[in-house]
C-alpha cells in the first residue's frame, strides 16, 4: 500500500543528498512532550515522576542541538506559580519574533538547579501558543483555483522548512519539478501554472518531531487533499469544477423534496454491501459508486421501492479516503463458497481479511476526498466524478444521501505510513495527555478538534462535502469526543450554505449522530462534551440506544445477547436462557421489569423529550427526563427531531440475530421448546414497528426488513463480503451459512452453532417478503399523517396521550391516541404472545383500519375484535394495531 510506494520514492524523489522518513512504523517514544506553552505569556512545566519543583530550581528555554549552557542562546523562563511536580513559567520576556525563530527549530525546556546542573529537559506541546498566534481562519487551505494559477497553502508554523514536488502521473517514482514556498504567519503557499492541472504532488516537510527528539524529513500529502492517487499516494491538482470531474446534469441536479426535518427517515448501509453480492448488474461495478446508478439492478430497484413507500434518506457507511482497504484491486482476495463446516467460511477470512476489499471505513486517513476502494478507478479524479455519480443517482431514486464522517481518531499518526497531520504539524491534531503522548480512547488517534486547526478542518471538510458532493446530511462518529460548542458551528456553517452562492440549501442538512458518555475530551470535559445530557435544545440528532434496548432487550454488548426485553419475550415467553445476564427468572420481577422498559419505550414514543410527562407504571406523572435507565436519565432531548429511534444499526447484531438470540430455544418449560420461525418474525416485526410509529427521526438498518443475518456476528467490520451479505430478492436471508468469525466472537461458538445448525430457525421466503412489505407499510403509514411527525413538546403535549387498560397499566401492552383537530389515530403494541383484551372509553368512537396496515399488511390484524359498544378491542398475541377515526366522525380528545 502506501508505504510500499513511499519506499520506492525515497530513492528517486530528489537529487541531493537529504535524509527522509518514508513510510514505515512509528518511532517509539522517547522524549516526551510535559512542557504545555499555553500561550504567549505562559508555559506549563510538568517534572518526571520521582522530582517535584523546588525553589532552587530554574527553568529555561533553549534550542537542544545546543543545550541549557550556551547562556547567548538560552531564554530563563521565571517561575508564576509552584505546584507539586508542576510549574507554570512565564514567556512574556519572549517577542514575537524570537517565538518564530524558536518554534521552528528542536527546543526544548531545561531544568537546573542553583549549581547549574541538569535535572531534566523535556520536549514542549505547542496547540495554545499556535492557537494564539498562528490560527488561520481564512478559507483557501489547500487547493485553490485561481484562474490562471493554483494555489496551495499548508498550516504548518513548525516547519523548518517545506518544499513541493509534482509529478506527472501517479506512478511515477521522480518527481517532474519542485518548488519551493513562501512562508508566512505559519503558512507556506506555492502558487503553480494552470499549466500543472491534474498533476500529482507531495511536501517535503522538516520539522522537529518531539516524539523522536530529532529533526523528521518526510514526504506526506496534503492534509487538504482533493483528490489523490491510488491508496493516497500523492495528492492532486485539480479543478472540481472541470467537465471531466462531473457526471452529466450535475450541476443541474434536483433534491429530493423535503419539507422539514420531521419528515426525515432514515435507512443506513455500507456501499460494499448494496452491490457486492447484486448479480443482477455486470460484476464490475459491484462494490463501487457506480451500482447506485445501474437503473435495473436489483439493489437500485429496491431503493427505489422504499422511496416510493416514504423513505427519505440513505445514510451510507463512512466513504472518504481510509487506511484499511488497499485501493489496487488487482491485490483483492475472497473467500469463494461456504461448505457444510460451519468454521470453514470464517476461517478462510481470517486468511485473507487484510488483503480483501471490505471494511466499515471508520479508518480516516484523508477527510475531503473520497475513498478509492469503491471507486472503477482508484486514481485521480475518477473517484470524484463516481461519487457524484453515485449521489445524483441516489437522489434520482428519490432519496438524500447521509454522509458517514469520522473525526474523532485518524487511522494512523506519528510518523506512521498513513500518517498525515503528525508529519506537518507534529502532536497539534491530536488530543494529547500531560506526558506528550496521544489518547487512543476511540480505538485509534484521538484528534483534538478543541484546537482551533482542528475544529477548522472538521468544519472546512463538512462544508467541502455539502458544497462539492451535495450530501444531504451528515452522521457524526463518537461525537461526545467533540464539544458542543464545535458542533453548533458545523452546524451554523452548514445552515449558512445557500442555493444562490453555494449551489445547495444549508437549511436542509440535517446532522445527527452518536452521544455516548465516554473517550479522552468526555474524561476531561464531560459537562463540554457533545453527549446525549448535554445535546439538550441543539436542533442535532442523537440515537436512543435507550429504547432500543428496552425493545430488544440487554445491550449491543455480546454478554447480553440473550437477554429478552419488550418485543423479544420478556415475561410472557421467557427463554430459560443460561447466558442471559440481566435477566431475573422469577416472573413477578420480570413483569416489573416490563412495566419499567415500557415506560422507556412510551418516552422514546413520544420523541425521547426531557420535559415531556406522563404517567408512568407506578401511577405517578412524571417528566421524561427523570425516568432513570441503566443509572442515567432516558429523556435527553428538546424537540423531536433531536432524537433517532432505531432497534439495530450497524454495530452490534442485526435485529435478526438478536431476536435469533433472545426467542426461546429448547427452553425449560415451554412447549414446543423452541420458538418457530413464525413467531420470532413476529417479535421482529413489532421491533421494528416501535420506532416507525415514534416521534423523533426513524432509523433502520439496510436489511432489517429482509431478515438480515450476519450468522450471529456482533461486530462485522472487517468480516468481508460473506457474513455481510444482502439478499435484495429476499429469497433467503443467509442465516446459518457458517459461525461468525472467531476474532470477534468465539467465546459465543457454543452459543451460537446449535441456534444456527437448527433448521427450525430458517426462514422462508414468503416471511421475509412479508416482513419486507410491513416495512414498507409503515413507512407509507408514516407519510400518510403529520400525528406521527409533530414539531415540538407542545405539540405532542397536546397531541399524543398513552391510555392504559381501564385504569391499570398492563405490562407489555402500549396504547397510544394520535389527534389534532383534523385525525386521531390510535396505536396499540401487545407483546404478550397471546391475544390479549383491552378497554377503554376511546374505543367507543368509530375506529377503523388505517388503508396503509390492514389484514393486507398483517394477515393476524383480521383477528382484531373491536367491540365499541362495550369500549372494548381484542388485540393478537405479539401485534402492532393501527386504528383510525373514520371519515365524519368526531373525536373530543381523551379523558
Amino acid at each position: 500500500m502506501l508505504d510500499r510506494t513511499f519506499k520506492k520514492l525515497s530513492a528517486l524523489f530528489f537529487a541531493m543528498a537529504i535524509s527522509l522518513l518514508i513510510g514505515g512504523t512509528a518511532v517509539a517514544a522517547t522524549a516526551p512532550a510535559r512542557a504545555q506553552w499555553l500561550n504567549s505569556q505562559k508555559m506549563l512545566v510538568k517534572l518526571p515522576q520521582g522530582l517535584r519543583v523546588a525553589d532552587n530550581m530554574m527553568f529555561q528555554l533553549a534550542n537542544s542541538e545546543i543545550g541549557f549552557k550556551d547562556a547567548a542562546r538560552t531564554y530563563p523562563l521565571p517561575v508564576l506559580q509552584r505546584q507539586d511536580n508542576y510549574a507554570v513559567v512565564s514567556t512574556a520576556s519572549l517577542n514575537r519574533q524570537i517565538i518564530e525563530e524558536l518554534i521552528h527549530r528542536p527546543l526544548k525546556v531545561f531544568v537546573t538547579n542553583d549549581k547549574n546542573q541538569l535535572l531534566d529537559s523535556t520536549a514542549i506541546q505547542y496547540a495554545g501558543l499556535l492557537d494564539e498566534i498562528y490560527a488561520y481562519r481564512g478559507n483557501d487551505l489547500g487547493l485553490t483555483n485561481q484562474g490562471s494559477q493554483f494555489q496551495l497553502k499548508l498550516w504548518a508554523p513548525t516547519a523548518y522548512s517545506v518544499r513541493v514536488a509534482l509529478f506527472a502521473s501517479p506512478t511515477s517514482l521522480q518527481s517532474d519539478v519542485v518548488l519551493v514556498p513562501t512562508y508566512q504567519n505559519g503558512l507556506w503557499t506555492t502558487l503553480i501554472p494552470r499549466q500543472y492541472q491534474n498533476y500529482y504532488y507531495l511536501y517535503e516537510v522538516s520539522v522537529y518531531h518531539p516524539l523522536t527528539d530529532r529533526m523528521e524529513t518526510s514526504l506526506v500529502t496534503d492534509p487538504y487533499s482533493l483528490s489523490l492517487a491510488m491508496n493516497g499516494a500523492k495528492s492532486q491538482l485539480v479543478d472540481l469544477e472541470s467537465a471531466e470531474s462531473k457526471p452529466y446534469g450535475w450541476d443541474n441536479l434536483t433534491k429530493p423534496y423535503l419539507n422539514s426535518f420531521k419528515d426525515i427517515t432514515i435507512y443506513e448501509l455500507h456501499i460494499r454491501d448494496f452491490s457486492a453480492n447484486d448479480e443482477s448488474i455486470p460484476f464490475v461495478y459491484r462494490g463501487t459508486y457506480d451500482a447506485f446508478a445501474q437503473s435495473n439492478g436489483n439493489g437500485t430497484q429496491y431503493l427505489k421501492s422504499l422511496a416510493e413507500a416514504g423513505l427519505t434518506h440513505l445514510h451510507l457507511l463512512p466513504f472518504n479516503d481510509i487506511g484499511s482497504v488497499n485501493e489496487n484491486r488487482a491485490s483483492w482476495e475472497s473467500i469463494s463458497s461456504s461448505t457444510s463446516n460451519l468454521q470453514d467460511a470464517q476461517g478462510a477470512l481470517a486468511q485473507i481479511r487484510a488483503r480483501d476489499a471490505f471494511n466499515w471505513g471508520y479508518d480516516p486517513v484523508h477527510f475531503f476526498v473520497p475513498d478509492g476502494s469503491y471507486a472503477m478507478d482508484p486514481h485521480g479524479l475518477s473517484r470524484v466524478r463516481e461519487t457524484r455519480t453515485m449521489v445524483q443517482a441516489i437522489n434520482n431514486l428519490g432519496l438524500r444521501v447521509v454522509q458517514d464522517v469520522v473525526f474523532n481518531h485518524t487511522y494512523e499518526n506519528g510518523l506512521s505510513a498513513f500518517s498525515v497531520f503528525d508529519k506537518i504539524v507534529p502532536l497539534y491534531y491530536y488530543r494529547l495527555t500531560d506526558e506528550g503522548y496521544t489518547y487512543n480512547s476511540s480505538c485509534c488517534a484521538d484528534t483534538a478538534s478543541e484546537n482551533f486547526m482542528m475544529e477548522k478542518l472538521i468544519i472546512d471538510s463538512v462544508v467541502h462535502w455539502a458544497k462539492s458532493y451535495k450530501i444531504d446530511a451528515f452522521r457524526f462518529d463518537l461525537m461526545a469526543f467533540h464539544s458542543r460548542s464545535t458542533m453548533m458551528k458545523v452546524k451554523e456553517a452548514l445552515r449558512s450554505l445557500t442555493l444562490q452562492r453555494d449551489g445547495v440549501d444549508g437549511s436542509r442538512i440535517y446532522i445527527y449522530g452518536e452521544g455516548w458518555p465516554f473517550g479522552s475530551f468526555y474524561q476531561k470535559n464531560p459537562q463540554e462534551a457533545m453527549s446525549q445530557l448535554n445535546a439538550y435544545g441543539t436542533g442535532i440528532g442523537f440515537f436512543n440506544d435507550r429504547l432500543r434496548d428496552a425493545v430488544r432487550g440487554g445491550t449491543t454488548s455480546s454478554s447480553e445477547k440473550s437477554d429478552q426485553g419488550f418485543a423479544t419475550g420478556l415475561y410472557f415467553d421467557f427463554n430459560n436462557e443460561p447466558a442471559n445476564r440481566n435477566t431475573p427468572t422469577d416472573l413477578n420481577l420480570q413483569m416489573g421489569k416490563l412495566r419499567h422498559l415500557g415506560d422507556v419505550i412510551k418516552v422514546g414514543l413520544a420523541g425521547n423529550l426531557r420535559d415531556f410527562t406522563f404517567r408512568e407504571h407506578y401511577g405517578n406523572v412524571i417528566y421524561g427526563g427523570n425516568l432513570m435507565y441503566r443509572n442515567s436519565p432516558v429523556a435527553t432531548s428538546a424537540e423531536p427531531i433531536e432524537t433517532i429511534n432505531y432497534v439495530s444499526a450497524h454495530d452490534g447484531y442485526t435485529l435478526w440475530d438478536a431476536v435469533q438470540a433472545k426467542a426461546p430455544f429448547y427452553s425449560y418449560g415451554r412447549t414446543p421448546g423452541t420458538a418457530s420461525a413464525s413467531e420470532r418474525q413476529r417479535m421482529h416485526q413489532l421491533a421494528m414497528a416501535i420506532p416507525m410509529l415514534s416521534q423523533g427521526i426513524p432509523f433502520m438498518e439496510s436489511g432489517v426488513e429482509l431478515l438480515r443475518s450476519k450468522n450471529g456476528d456482533q461486530d462485522s467490520y472487517d468480516s468481508g463480503d460473506f457474513f455481510n451479505r444482502i439478499n435484495w430478492h429476499g429469497t433467503y436471508n443467509y442465516w446459518g451459512e457458517g459461525l461468525p468469525p472467531a476474532w470477534k466472537n468465539y467465546d459465543d461458538w457454543s452459543f451460537w452453532q446449535p441456534r444456527l445448525q437448527d433448521p427450525a430457525l430458517k426462514v422462508t421466503p414468503q416471511l421475509i417478503a412479508q416482513t419486507s412489505n410491513y416495512y414498507k407499510a409503515l413507512l407509507r403509514l408514516r407519510r400518510s399523517s403529520p400525528l406521527f411527525k409533530m414539531n415540538s413538546l407542545d405539540e405532542i403535549m397536546k397531541g399524543l396521550v398513552f391510555i392504559d387498560n381501564e385504569g391499570t397499566i398492563d405490562p407489555g401492552l402500549i396504547a397510544m391516541v394520535l389527534h389534532d383537530q383534523r385525525e386521531a389515530i390510535l396505536v396499540l403494541f401487545n407483546s404478550s404472545k397471546n391475544p390479549r383484551v383491552f378497554s377503554h372509553k376511546v374505543l367507543s368512537y368509530n375506529w377503523g383500519y388505517d388503508p396503509a396496515f390492514g389484514p393486507n399488511v398483517d394477515p393476524a390484524l383480521a383477528q382484531v375484535k373491536l367491540n365499541r359498544a362495550q369500549s372494548q378491542i381484542q388485540i393478537p398475541g405479539v401485534t402492532t394495531v393501527v386504528l383510525r377515526l373514520n371519515k365524519g366522525s368526531s373525536f373530543k380528545g381523551v379523558n
